[in-house]
């Protein structure tokens, strides 16, 4: 019971911690926006808008139950359930730690840690449905961990199963991205579970849930604006596009407009120059960004240029795109924005910024390698199959969806729990190890 009671006032302490910490961060509580804000915000305002072509309804939702909360105030109300969300999550994340059989500090610490990523706490305050999805990800993840364990007790139906494919279902209708995040869960399941009869009713059953959200947005799309039904390409040209002229492709596209404008500029012999050259970061081009701004967005989304680039020059875009993938790992986060934080001492943000930045490169991949070894070398195959698997997808649909790393720090937002969870746990194993030698002695 004491212990029972313990766990519960650090919970407790995590997450007033932690929520407050965001809250110092932006304390106005007026979320930030970006260009792709507005799409969000015209959807919440408006669920037949054209934007609802490429945006699901899902986090629009959210910020429409926001504004019928409170017409005035529906902003800080925003900012503060995103927050929630986040502290939420991390205690959630705590729990798993000590189911891992972690020491209770050791646990606290690593919550911490992930709690106060710059990364994270940056976008609870953020109108960009990027943390809802990292929030909705995570919890299918930690359901299908809890959901194996309970299966292979008794071989029946449980609730974790239910909620993994209910929050996998939302995440799909957060982000379009999301759809086939279900599978790596899934796959664990059938690994884990080894009992391939007795499994084929549950994954129906997850499968007809997961996308039951989906199929009824299209289908209300349908029925109240058919203009707006998804298309193959809709909202992933712009990357082909541009993945394409980096790759010096551009050739391939020649009699569409997007090649006729690059023509009349004068630019043809500039885009036939472009390479993508591997490096660790995969920072971006400058000749490339001088000649992308001198495009308009429309031309840069020409449909008729990615379907040319697709039919006659499919492996090598698929080579160029996933060029990139290593940087998903390797870029850093972003720092505090401007007016984070006030009154924090200037040495204190500067070691806030640099240590995680140091996190991120050179550790975080090399971390989530050991991290990797040890969930092998000690049979945590759930945790292992199942974290591996999102990581996995995620990176790699991001790497061949964007058309540059650059935008690889807001995109990993996805998976940052269930990225840095892993990439802690092999420090919570080592400081483990450490004390009960030190206490031995």
């Amino acid at each position: 019971m004491n212990g029972q009671k313990n766990t519960v006032v650090l919970s407790l302490f995590l997450f007033i911690t932690i929520f407050l910490f965001c809250y110092w961060s932006a304390p106005d509580l007026i979320p930030k926006t970006s260009p792709d804000s507005w799409g969000y915000l015209n959807l919440a305002n408006n669920f037949n808008d054209e934007v609802s072509k490429i945006r699901p309804f899902f986090f629009p939702l959210l910020i429409k139950l926001c504004m019928n909360l409170s017409e005035l105030y529906w902003q800080q109300l925003f900012s503060i359930i995103q927050i929630f969300f986040h502290a939420v999550i991390c205690i959630f994340l705590f729990q798993l730690f000590l189911q891992l059989q972690l020491h209770k500090t050791i646990s606290l610490w690593m919550t911490l840690i992930i709690g106060f990523n710059p990364s994270l706490v940056f976008y609870t305050s953020y109108v960009l449905a990027d943390h809802l999805l990292a929030v909705l990800t995570t919890l299918a993840w930690i359901c299908t961990i809890n959901s194996v364990q309970n299966y292979r007790k008794n071989y029946k139906l449980n609730w974790y199963l239910i909620l993994t494919a209910i929050f996998s279902g939302l995440a799909v209708v957060t982000k379009p991205i999301a759809i086939l995040g279900i599978l790596p869960l899934i796959f664990t399941f059938i690994i884990i579970s080894k009992k391939s009869i007795y499994i084929i009713k549950p994954i129906i059953l997850i499968l007809i849930i997961n996308f039951s959200f989906y199929l009824l947005w299209e289908k209300y799309k349908d029925e109240h604006n058919p203009a707006t039904t998804f298309e193959l390409l809709d909202s992933i040209e712009y990357s082909i596009n541009m993945t394409a002229i980096r790759g010096g492709l551009v050739d391939y596209g020649i009699g569409t407009p997007l090649y006729n404008e690059i023509k009349r500029k004068a630019l043809l012999d500039r885009a036939r120059e472009f390479r993508i050259k591997i490096s660790y970061t995969m920072d971006g081009n400058p000749e490339y960004w001088k000649f992308n701004k001198s495009l308009s967005w429309e031309i840069k989304n020409d449909k008729e240029f990615a379907k040319k680039i697709l039919f006659n020059a499919p492996l090598k875009l698929f080579i160029y795109s996933i060029s990139n993938w290593h940087a998903f790992f390797t870029k850093r986060c972003f720092g505090p924005g401007e007016g984070s934080f006030p009154y924090m001492p200037e040495i204190i943000r500067n070691y806030y910024t640099v240590g995680y930045a140091l996190l991120y490169r050179p550790s975080l991949v090399i971390i989530l390698i050991i991290s990797f070894i040890i969930l092998w070398r000690k049979q945590y195959f759930t945790l292992l199959i199942s974290s591996g698997g999102i990581l996995l997808y995620a990176s790699l649909s991001v790497a061949l969806l964007t058309p540059h790393g650059g935008e690889f720090p807001r995109y990993r937002v996805w998976v940052e729990y269930i990225m840095w969870f892993c990439a802690l746990f092999p420090i919570g194993i080592l400081v483990d190890n450490l004390i009960l030698r030190f206490n031995k002695t």
